[in-house]
């Protein structure tokens, strides 16, 4: 507590603008955009702010309900609040107190995504009006599975379930299991417009989820991990 109200640096307190949306992930440091430093040394980003920008910049000015799993410490919340100038920042995770930033604008609530009880709690607390809702937690492919099952829900039509390093277990060695490919396998399928094949794939459930989604997008971003390219992003949007 003496950490978030004493030492945690004012979002407000940086002079932003009208700075692109890559030119504020470097400012604050969060490996999102094309690059970022850490103890002073230049390294590799995700190189995702080229598809950010693409969803993002028709509604910079609007007021916008936003909600990130992982919080870090807290540069891509300082840099969401940032870009957009009227949103109301919702931050999850864990440890939500690890942030080195504060702004009236940015609210932090804890959160377990390995836990689908604490999911549903959290999307039962929440409010189901969300425009943008942004998976960077754990990165675990099963997480990432339940949250996104828990939590879609919660966008508004037309609003974007975006996960992040959405690839990141094919730098493990058991890259083919089943469960893990689970929901990249779907959202694959689903890209492609394959229903007979994903009628023949899935279950009556999972087909009666896929009704409420209106597309999805599948880009791939720069940063390799154990030499495997773990940077793909999805995009999917609400009916």
């Amino acid at each position: 507590i003496f950490k978030l109200f004493f030492i945690n640096k004012k979002i407000e307190e940086f002079s932003i603008d009208s700075k692109k949306l890559n030119e504020i992930f470097v400012h604050f440091g969060t490996n999102k955009g094309s690059h970022f430093f850490f103890n002073n040394v230049k390294h590799m980003g995700h190189g995702y702010d080229i598809y950010y920008e693409k969803y993002f910049k028709e509604n910079r000015n609007k007021i916008l309900n936003i909600l990130e799993f992982g919080i870090h410490n807290g540069d891509s919340l300082a840099a969401l609040s940032s870009y957009f100038p009227y949103a109301n920042v919702v931050g999850v995770d864990r440890n939500p107190f690890s942030t080195n930033y504060k702004s009236k604008k940015i609210r932090l609530l804890h959160c377990d995504v390995s836990s689908e009880k604490n999911l549903e709690n959290l999307s039962n607390y929440l409010n189901k009006d969300y425009d943008y809702i942004i998976d960077d937690a754990s990165h675990n492919p099963i997480h990432q599975k339940i949250t996104f099952f828990s939590m879609f829900k919660n966008l508004k039509s037309g609003g974007f379930f975006i996960i992040e390093e959405f690839n990141f277990f094919h730098a493990e060695n058991d890259k083919e299991n089943t469960k893990k490919n689970f929901l990249r396998n779907l959202l694959i399928d689903f890209s492609k417009n394959s229903e007979k094949i994903y009628k023949e794939k899935y279950d009556e459930k999972i087909m009666s989820f896929l009704k409420d989604i209106k597309s999805v997008e599948i880009y791939k971003g720069d940063l390799l991990h154990q030499g495997v390219n773990i940077s793909e992003i999805a995009f999917i949007e609400k009916k």
